[in-house]
Formats: C-alpha cells, sequence, structure tokens
C-alpha cells in the first residue's frame, strides 16, 4: 500500500494543541472524503478529527500523538492515517481509524488503536500499547488507488544465489533476491512475494514454493536427491513482476540466466556456517560425505583420520569488486585464500562419526562463501570432494554520534550552550561496529564493519530535557547505510527546543537473514536546540489617556496598555512547547524613538515582566509598560509619533531572532538597507506628553463654598499648556489630614477649633478637557477664618518638581495651593494674580 501518484503536494505542517480552554489547529480538523497530503502532523492535548460519513485520507511524513485522541465517536472506516515515516506516540493517547505506517513507531507512553493498524517497520516495545482490530473496518474503507501500490514498484530482475556445491543427500540453501537495479547494488524494499519454480527437482522447495521478501531479500532450502537430471530454478510468478529475466549466481560466479541450471553431487563436504556476529568466530562441523543408497542423506566418509584441506571464501554481498578494504575469512585463526588458486591447506581431524570441528571467523559485515575442497591421493585414486556454504555477517550494532564535537551536551539540561536552531542541519556519524564481548553494549569503540550497507534505517530522537516536553520530530526519517571506510555522515534536525538523543535502527532483515536484530542505537545528549525564532501575535498598543474621537497620547511615566502574544517559533513556524522553564532564556525588549528621528528613546521604556509557558509569553490586557521622564528636573517632549517597538534578547548571541524586523531606533530613514539591517518590529507609536497639574489660589468668606481650579498640563515644546484632552487622570480630592502635617504640605493657619473642618470635594474627582474645580467648605461653628495649604493627591505622571522644601529640585511631588475663608481677597480689577514660590 502507498499513496496515490495523483496525491496533492503537501500543505505544510498540520498541528492542534489545546493550551487551558483553547484549542488551536492550523487548519480546520473537519475534512470530507478524499485525500489530504502534509508534511509532518503534531497533535497535543485534545480531542481532534472529524469525518462526514465517507473516507477521508490524511498522509504525513511523520506524526506525533500526545495525550490526544483522535477520530474519537465516528466511523473508523471514515479515516485512514497513512505515515511515510515514523509515528511517535507520548502519554495517553486514543485513535479510532486505519493506521498505517511505512516507518516504525516510537511510544513513550500508552495507546489505544481502535480499527486497524499496519505498521511496516518496528513495533512498539514500550509503554501500553493496545490494538484492537476489526477487519471489517479495512472491508468498508475507500482506500482511493492506494493499494495500486505494486503497478508503481519496478523490480529490475530477481537474483538467486546458491553455493558452489550442492549436494543430493542435504537441502541447498538459495537466497532470493528483488535487484532494483541491473547490478543488483540496490533491492526492492517494498514488499514483494513470489512463487518459485524447480524444473526436474526431487522433492523439491521446502515448505513450498512461495516466499515473501523482506527489505528485498529472502532464504529457501531446496532439495534434490539426483545428480541427474540437473534442476533449473527461477521465479514462476511475482507480485510486482520483473522487468528482466531471473539470473542466478554460484558461489562467487557471475549472475547468469545459465547459472539457473545445476547439477547436485551425491558426495562432497558437508558443512553449515551460522549466520554470525563480525568478529566473533562460530563452531562448526564438518564431514565428508557420500549419499547413502538405501537412506538417501548424508554419511561420513572419513573417520579416526587427518586429512589436509583447502579453504578459501568468496565474497558474495559485496563482491570483491566492490568490497571496501580487504577483510579475510580465518579457519581455525588461520587467514584463508579469496579463490581456489590461493586456497589455503589446514590439516582436520575427524572422529568415529566422521566429524571435524572448526572454528571459522569474519572481521566485516556481508554475505559470504565458505569453500573447502578434499583431493585425494594414493588409494584414494582421482577422488575430489567439495563443500561450500554461504553465511551472513552482522554487525553487533551501530554507533551513533554528532560530527561536531561542540553538540554535546553532558549536563543534559538547559545549562549547555546552544547547539542549533530547530530546523537547523547538524551532521550525525553513523557506523556499524563488530562484537567483542557478550556482555558489551557500548559498540562505539570497537572495530567498524565498513562492508555494512542497507537500506531504511529509521532514524528518530527522544527528548533528554526538558523533562516531559514535546519529543519533536527528526527531520530525517530514515536513510540507506552505505559501504564505505568511515563513518555514514547523514544531515539530521529536529523540531523542538531541548536536548535530545538521536537513534538509528537497522531493519530486522539483513541480506534475507533474522539471524540477529541489530539494537537500536542513540547517540549521547545533544543539544541545545533553540527556537528558530520568535513571532508577535495579536498586537494592541493603546494610548492610556483621550477623549472619544478626539487625539489620543499617553504621559510620560503613565502605565500605557500592550497586549500581544510572543511566541518562540521552529523552522516551521510552530509553537516550540519546550521552550519554558530553563530553556526559556529569551527577554521581550521595548525599543523606542520619535518620527524615526534616529534618537534612541530605549532606556526610558520600563522592563516587560512576562514569563514563558509552553513557547508562548503572554501580555494580557492588562499589561502595560511606562516611559519615563527625561533626567530630573529637565522637561521634554512632547513626543508626538513616538514608535514603540520590541525585540528579543534570546541570551544566547542572538542565534534566535524576531522576525520579521522593520525598525531600528538609533537609525533614520529604511533601516533594512543598513549594514546590520533592523534591530526590533515596531508595534505601533503612541503621542507621548511630559505633565503635571497645576492648581490655584482661591478666596471668599468662611460662608461661601470656595472654587479652586486644577489644571492638567503638558509641555508643548516652549511653554506648559492646558492638556485639554486629558479626561482619563483622576486625582484623591478630600483632605488627608485636619491639623498641620508640614512633611506633606499640611498648613492650617491659624489652627481649627473644636468643633471646626475643612472639607475639599470634587463631583466627578476626575479631569474633563484637563480641568477639574475643587470645592473647599469651611463647616462647624464658629466658622473658620484663615488659610489652609494643601497637596491634591494626583497621579505621578501628573507630579512635578514643585521643590517645597526647596532643597529637593529633582524630586516629584502632589502640586499644593491655599483657599482663603474670610480674609481680603484684593481688588477686582486685578485681571490674574499668581502666588509666585
Amino acid at each position: 500500500m502507498q499513496p496515490p501518484p495523483n496525491l496533492p503536494s503537501k500543505a505544510g505542517n498540520f498541528t492542534c494543541y489545546t493550551q487551558g480552554n483553547n484549542r488551536h489547529c492550523s487548519r480546520s480538523d473537519a475534512f470530507g472524503p478524499g485525500d489530504f497530503n502534509f508534511a509532518n502532523g503534531d497533535f497535543e492535548k485534545g480531542s481532534y478529527l472529524a469525518t462526514n460519513g465517507a473516507t477521508t485520507r490524511l498522509y504525513f511524513d511523520n506524526l506525533t500523538l500526545k495525550n490526544t485522541s483522535i477520530h474519537q465517536g465516528y466511523n473508523p472506516s471514515h479515516l485512514i492515517v497513512y505515515v511515510r515515516g515514523n509515528l511517535h506516540i507520548e502519554g495517553h493517547n486514543f485513535f479510532k481509524g486505519i493506521l498505517y505506517v511505512e516507518g516504525s513507531i516510537f511510544m513513550s507512553g500508552n495507546a489505544t488503536i481502535s480499527g486497524a493498524l499496519a505498521v511496516h517497520g518496528n513495533v512498539p516495545s514500550g509503554g501500553n500499547f493496545t490494538p484492537i482490530i476489526d477487519l471489517g473496518v479495512i472491508d468498508d474503507a475507500d482506500f482511493g488507488g492506494m493499494c495500486d501500490k505494486q503497478a508503481n514498484v519496478q523490480i529490475d530482475h530477481f537474483l538467486l544465489q546458491y553455493s558452489q556445491s550442492p549436494l543430493t543427500c542435504k537441502a541447498e540453501t538459495v537466497t532470493v533476491s528483488a535487484c532494483k537495479n541491473s547490478n543488483c547494488s540496490e533491492l526492492v524494499t517494498d514488499p514483494v512475494s513470489a512463487t518459485l519454480t524447480a524444473t526436474n527437482a526431487v522433492t523439491g522447495w521446502e515448505g513450498g514454493n512461495n516466499i515473501s521478501l523482506v527489505n528485498g531479500s529472502a532464504q529457501k532450502r531446496l532439495w534434490h536427491t539426483v545428480v541427474a537430471p540437473p534442476v533449473t530454478i527461477g521465479v514462476g510468478s511475482s507480485s510486482p513482476v520483473a522487468v528482466n529475466p531471473t539470473l542466478c549466481q554460484r558461489g562467487s560466479g557471475m549472475p547468469s540466466t545459465a547459472a539457473c541450471t545445476f547439477a547436485f553431487a551425491d558426495s562432497g563436504l558437508l558443512f553449515d556456517v551460522p549466520d554470525k556476529l563480525a568478529g566473533k568466530a562460530a563452531s562448526i562441523t564438518l564431514s565428508a560425505v557420500r549419499k547413502d543408497d538405501q537412506s538417501q542423506r548424508c554419511v561420513p566418509t572419513f573417520q579416526n583420520t587427518t586429512k589436509q584441506l583447502a579453504f578459501w571464501s568468496d565474497y558474495l554481498s559485496p563482491d570483491a569488486v566492490a568490497l571496501v578494504g580487504s577483510p579475510k575469512v580465518t579457519v581455525e585463526s588461520s587467514v584463508i585464500g579469496t579463490s581456489a588458486q590461493d586456497a589455503t591447506s589446514i590439516p582436520l581431524s575427524f572422529n568415529s562419526q566422521g566429524e571435524a570441528r572448526l572454528s571459522v571467523n569474519y572481521p566485516d559485515a556481508g554475505q559470504l562463501a565458505l569453500n573447502a575442497r578434499y583431493v585425494g591421493g594414493g588409494s584414494e585414486g582421482n577422488l575430489q570432494l567439495d563443500g561450500s556454504d554461504s553465511f551472513v555477517s552482522f554487525p553487533v550494532g551501530l554507533c551513533v554520534k554528532a560530527k561536531d564535537p561542540v553538540a554535546s551536551c553532558p549536563a543534559g539540561d538547559a545549562t549547555c550552550a546552544a547547539y542549533r536552531k530547530t530546523g537547523d542541519s547538524f551532521d550525525l556519524l553513523i557506523s556499524a561496529h563488530a562484537w567483542e564481548s557478550d556482555t558489551d553494549s557500548e559498540f562505539c569503540d570497537n572495530a567498524t564493519t565498513p562492508n555494512f550497507a542497507i537500506q531504511n534505517i529509521a532514524l528518530g530522537s527522544a527528548l533528554v530535557a526538558p523533562v516531559g516536553g514535546s519529543d519533536g520530530v527528526a527531520g530525517t526519517a530514515s536513510y540507506s547505510h552505505k559501504a564505505q571506510a568511515g563513518a555514514n555522515e547523514i544531515g539530521q534536525s529536529i523540531s523542538e527546543v531541548g536536548v535530545f538523543r538521536f537513534s538509528a535502527q537497522a531493519p530486522n532483515t539483513y541480506l534475507g537473514s533474522q539471524f540477529y536484530r541489530i539494537p537500536l542505537a542513540q547517540s549521547g545528549n545533544i543539544g541545545r536546540f533553540v527556537p528558530a525564532g520568535f513571532a508577535l501575535k495579536n498586537v494592541s498598543l493603546i494610548p492610556a489617556c483621550g477623549l472619544l474621537n478626539s487625539p489620543s497620547f499617553s504621559y510620560m511615566g503613565q502605565p500605557t496598555p500592550l497586549s500581544m502574544q510572543l511566541e518562540a517559533h521552529n523552522h516551521q513556524n510552530q509553537v516550540t512547547v519546550n521552550y519554558r522553564d530553563d530553556f526559556a532564556k529569551g527577554n521581550a525588549v521595548l525599543a523606542a524613538e520619535n518620527d524615526n528621528d534616529g534618537q534612541d528613546l530605549s532606556a526610558r521604556l520600563s522592563v516587560l515582566a512576562g514569563k514563558w509557558q509552553q513557547g508562548v509569553m503572554e501580555f494580557d490586557s492588562s499589561s502595560t509598560f511606562v516611559f519615563e521622564r527625561t533626567t530630573a528636573p529637565g522637561v521634554d517632549g512632547p513626543f508626538e509619533q513616538l514608535d514603540i517597538g520590541l525585540w528579543v534578547d534570546d541570551m544566547d548571541g542572538d542565534l534566535s531572532r524576531l522576525a520579521p524586523l522593520d525598525m531600528k531606533p538609533d537609525s533614520t530613514g529604511d533601516c533594512s538597507i543598513l549594514p546590520g539591517g533592523c534591530s526590533a518590529q515596531r508595534l505601533g507609536a503612541v503621542s507621548m506628553r511630559h505633565g503635571r497639574a497645576v492648581l490655584d489660589n482661591t478666596y471668599g468668606p468662611e460662608t461661601d463654598i470656595l472654587r479652586m481650579p486644577a489644571y492638567a498640563q503638558y509641555w508643548n515644546g516652549s511653554a506648559w499648556t492646558l492638556s485639554s484632552e486629558d479626561s482619563c487622570s483622576i486625582a484623591s480630592v478630600p483632605l488627608s489630614f485636619q491639623v498641620d502635617n508640614p512633611a506633606l504640605g499640611y498648613l492650617y493657619q491659624p489652627g481649627l477649633l473644636a468643633g471646626q473642618s475643612i472639607d475639599r470635594s470634587a463631583t466627578p474627582a476626575s479631569f474633563s478637557q484637563g480641568q477639574l474645580p475643587l470645592f473647599w467648605q469651611a463647616l462647624g461653628s464658629p466658622g473658620y477664618r484663615g488659610q489652609v495649604t494643601a497637596p491634591l493627591d494626583v497621579p505621578d505622571w501628573l507630579h512635578w518638581y514643585w521643590n517645597w522644601s526647596g532643597s529637593e529640585p529633582q524630586t516629584l511631588s502632589d502640586p499644593r495651593a491655599s483657599a482663603y475663608f474670610g480674609r481680603y481677597r484684593g481688588d477686582d480689577r486685578i485681571i490674574f494674580w499668581r502666588e509666585i514660590n
């Protein structure tokens, strides 16, 4: 099964996650029938995917499920999910539908899959995996051409390999390979089934003539119990079909159609070299045998004697031409030749059962044939006995390392230096190694097996830190290991932030043999990986003050509302949820300049207080910033177009940057054409004013309510003027003391008598168009006659350097003024009277 050839182009990544009570998906997760093609899929913390009554087919390069429920409550035959690479499962998950995984499943949690499941690679070995299979689901589903895969797979030809010396008294092992090219250097790794033929064979194929090839090859045993006629082997039919005729190879000979016809001998040397680990000697039994006329089985020819036998080896895969280096087979610790002409003579002692024990070893990986020959002399006349057997030599394991030494993160936590951004490629060195000890599990220091070559090694990753975070998705899901002197260099990347180990898992079958399962290999800790960048969403910058339909502004020192979401992104513009706790090192920093004039005012902005939560720093509607006044007791402004920007200090040497950037506060003009480019992203502009509040003295009879004007003013660049747009500032009007408090500006001349009090009020207590009338009233009897001096408690942004004490010219304080009850108030012909301090 494979995706149909007319599949739509990939529509990017498809991600869904739930944060709090909010559910987020990169696109709608409700689908109609048909094919939908994506790059990677990532579903976390929620219930996703809805279908509408017919089969929806979703295709992903890789898929991650983390604490999620997929297609729950719907008909399982209405959803097919095809994963071209690997499936990563974390936490508690439920999937309802048909799931096909071309790669492997990696689990670190629990999963229930209800419907149907097929996995081409490795099945879970960890976690709690519960498949609930209902084959009726497959019958009811519409696969939309996915099952037409065989029409797209092309086999160049089949290659059938057998030993140099088949015997009539023993089954001959035949290796069947589906060749992808003419020299069979590549195999067809898709599932292949074939029906073998054996014309003239007496007995024939052991277990029947049907065979299934895994990863391109398989082995089958053939019996032929007579010398004549010779047998002819071949492939009668296959799915998919081969383009060219079947070729056969005897021993290390050249593949040909003629080699598919061959004879068996009644006598020879019988031995079976088991598939083995490279570097680990195998003990075998060799017999000189002949076919017994009665039993048709092999019986010994030599007993209780010592004979000189010639040994040599043949390289089958790779062959002698493609061989890397010059590894040699040893028999009884003696290096043997590689052809009959340079065979090595070794004495063997045969026991009473006609058997000789010997050890065979090979330090590298591959498929070889061990050949033996005995040539008689004297009374034996022209006796010649031949024997041959092929075997596969496996590496004991793989080694995965980062090529770059600075990639190592021994601590496995956020203290490691930043290594790469998510999505950035780095090189892994992957090598195959020989056996050294049965107790050995660290293979990187063992001798290498440079001739190891195999297709479809699955690559993956495992999160080390932050604990409980997302595993992310490895950028390279698989590779084909090539035979070469050094390690294979494989470009890899990761989609998440953190420290990871990277893994390689070889297929279950190597050169047709399943003798040994090469274990999963993992690198050491690699990282720290950091976001590819940062992005802003939902920015709202609102001036703090102003009337409806009139200019709005903020005062210096006044909290100005600023809401937004700052997100840490990977290379696919997805939020990196692992950017949290100690791994979230970035700080949001504000920048400012007025109307692109090149004067950097950023130092006057307050520090933003934000905390990273799963890759998001949220500044909600209650968030504000402050633009401070200039150095006391100075005054400046107004800044009618104060541009506010933001940049992110990632604390990693500016490796991860906010984008796009369109502002540079210390430059004028277009910053994008400057060396180094822009440094911040503009959020918006606000009119910023230096403000203060002013009070006028008031006079009147003690029996009257006295009106005292209060004004909000701002500096217009040359003088103080009424801040007529201020209808936002609120004062605390009532008097706090009814006795003298010089430190706070309260003075009663003379002091109040028993029963007397002073009331100050305003309704409302907020400025309107820059003005706030205060009303003073002397209460009690007799009425108070005197001067009351008191401050007005105004917001900090309306304080000023009044220097009431005469010794604090740089201290901001509330405005003060006096109300005079029953005092002479002067000549009515005086238009303006101002108290000078």
